[in-house]
């Protein structure tokens, strides 16, 4: 009998193991952002509802969200409700192709789980941009033409280093909020930068041509509730072997 038991267990745990380690890992799928909306914007042309039109830019051209180098808070109602039952992990697009280094010096991002019709109300200044906002710890935080990107302790992210006239900034972050319906980009001044910032151009500006997101709906872990399972089968064929 315990030869029997035996043999079925262990074929059951062999195939428990399998199942989670075949199991595959989700894509990224990009969020669609809409509302824009922000506490200033250097309007009429550079309103931050130009930040997520499509319009990649380039040198010089007229698009894309700016704030006069003035600390702003932009924020954005996502079009779906994002996160799996465990959360979501995100990675942000930030691309900045305006020239004469109008990139981001210091900024921030987080979610929300609020109901949209309490944010977000797509006004360029003045918006509706208080929410039950959670700060997003960034995991990593990279930037083309040798700009640099650190987190500080509040979870901003730092640019220093070579000073480009363009560049493109990506962040990942991770989060076990549930249901999202909002990201926030606080635009911050810090004195490292040109007249305080928020911009790393010569008159502390920056021009935010395009903010992209995408995520991943994180559920939740399969595999431990599985390996408990299997790790009790064999437990319980141990006690059985010393009766």
């Amino acid at each position: 009998m315990r030869r029997i038991i035996l043999a079925v267990i262990r074929p059951l745990f062999l195939t428990v193991i399998l199942l989670a380690v075949a199991a595959p890992t989700a894509m990224a799928a990009p969020i669609t952002l809409q509302n824009a909306t922000a506490s200033f914007s250097q309007v009429p042309d550079f309103p931050v509802t130009a930040s997520i039109d499509g319009n990649l830019g380039g040198a010089g051209n007229i698009n894309g969200w700016a704030t006069f180098s003035i600390a702003a808070t932009a924020v954005y109602e996502t079009q779906t409700n994002v996160g799996g039952t465990a959360g979501a992990t995100f990675t942000f697009t930030l691309i900045q192709n305006y020239g004469s280094a109008n990139t981001l010096g210091k900024f921030r991002l987080s979610v929300t789980a609020d109901n949209r019709s309490t944010f977000a109300d797509g006004l360029n200044s003045g918006g509706a941009v208080a929410a039950n906002w959670t700060v997003l710890t960034p995991l990593t935080a990279t930037a083309t033409n040798g700009t640099i990107l650190t987190a500080q302790p509040d979870q901003s992210i730092l640019a220093s280093g070579v000073n480009p006239a363009a560049s493109v900034y990506t962040v990942t972050a991770a989060t076990t909020l549930t249901n999202i319906t909002g990201v926030r980009l606080e635009a911050l001044q810090d004195p490292t930068l040109p007249v305080n910032g928020p911009g790393r151009s010569s008159n502390g500006n920056f021009v935010l041509q395009e903010l992209q997101v995408d995520a991943v709906a994180v559920p939740e872990p399969a595999t431990l509730g599985v390996f408990t399972l299997a790790t009790a089968l064999l437990c319980r064929r141990r006690r059985s072997s010393f009766n």
